[in-house]
């Protein structure tokens, strides 16, 4: 993203992906360093999601962050933040329709 950013506006999709991984560095930050612990990964999702306690896929990820470990010590890497943001993403949405309406099941119009 890096030189093509300085000649073109990023996509909605490219802007959803920084800021992801900007939220990840932000709170990383704070204690200077490249991981999260629980208790800054829950920080995170309280305060930058508050929707996903809305949907199903809350229970799931509160659960991996209570897995994870000693709250203040336990470290969560970039890795495995994006895994958890994937995660609450797929949780967060219905069944996806890959037929846009009017498409029958091969996308053949009917």
């Amino acid at each position: 993203m890096g030189a093509c950013r300085d000649c073109q506006e990023l996509t909605d999709v490219e802007q959803a992906i920084e800021t992801v991984i900007n939220q990840f560095h932000c709170y990383a930050v704070k204690g200077q360093k490249e991981y999260l612990t629980p208790n800054e990964m829950r920080e995170l999702v309280v305060q930058k999601l508050p929707h996903l306690g809305k949907v199903r896929c809350v229970g799931p990820l509160d659960e991996k962050i209570e897995c994870m470990g000693d709250p203040d010590e336990a470290k969560l890497e970039f890795g495995e933040y994006w895994d958890m943001m994937g995660d609450a993403a797929k949780g967060s949405v219905g069944p996806v329709n890959r037929n846009p309406p009017g498409l029958g099941e091969r996308g053949i119009s009917v």
